[in-house]
């Protein structure tokens, strides 16, 4: 019939994965809020500390790195980087 709705087609879209889904907020936190002048940034050792004792690290600085991008891509790097040495040590004791 002329003017008549069709049924919407069907997503044949697969939903994100759980890594697509991540990686894409990693995405959005390294760029999405950028702060070239870094106004209100805690001390990177506030950063570090985060990455390595989370537990000690303050507050605030955790709800920093989820609206500043040059400090949420410094944490990364930190979190990386012990990553790399829990690794490192881990197959050194095999």
């Amino acid at each position: 019939m002329p003017g008549a709705r069709s049924k919407p087609a069907k997503r044949t879209k697969k939903p994100f994965s759980e890594e697509k889904l991540l990686a894409l907020g990693r995405k959005h936190f390294s760029e999405d809020f950028p702060n070239p002048h870094r106004h209100g940034c805690p001390p990177t050792r506030q950063l570090k500390l985060l990455a390595d004792n989370p537990g000690k690290a303050k507050e605030s600085a955790l709800n920093h790195i989820s609206s500043c991008s040059p400090c949420y891509r410094d944490y990364s790097r930190f979190l990386k980087a012990r990553k790399a040495k829990l690794r490192s040590k881990s197959a050194r004791g095999k």
